[in-house]
């Protein structure tokens, strides 16, 4: 659906050696999920959590333009969901 560019480049406090980039992407993406395989962690994360749309302004607060993001991927759903 799209990203949201994270840049620390005007950041005067910005720490080069931190595990933080000086410029970073949060992605979104709409999926239809056929199958749930174990997981893992082999690739990515240590945790993986499902959530439902109406859980998320209690685990995301931190910008108003995911909320908008989510919003636009629940109202456009395919029809045979």
């Amino acid at each position: 659906m799209g990203a949201i560019e994270v840049s620390h480049e005007e950041n005067l406090l910005f720490n080069a050696n931190s595990k933080y980039p000086l410029i970073g992407y949060q992605m979104f993406y709409s999926m239809e999920i056929q199958e749930c395989l174990p997981f893992l962690r082999e690739h990515e994360t240590i945790s993986r959590i499902w959530v439902e749309p109406e859980e998320i302004p209690y685990l995301i607060n931190d910008h108003e333009l995911i909320h908008l993001i989510l919003q636009a991927a629940v109202r456009n759903r395919p029809s045979y969901l």
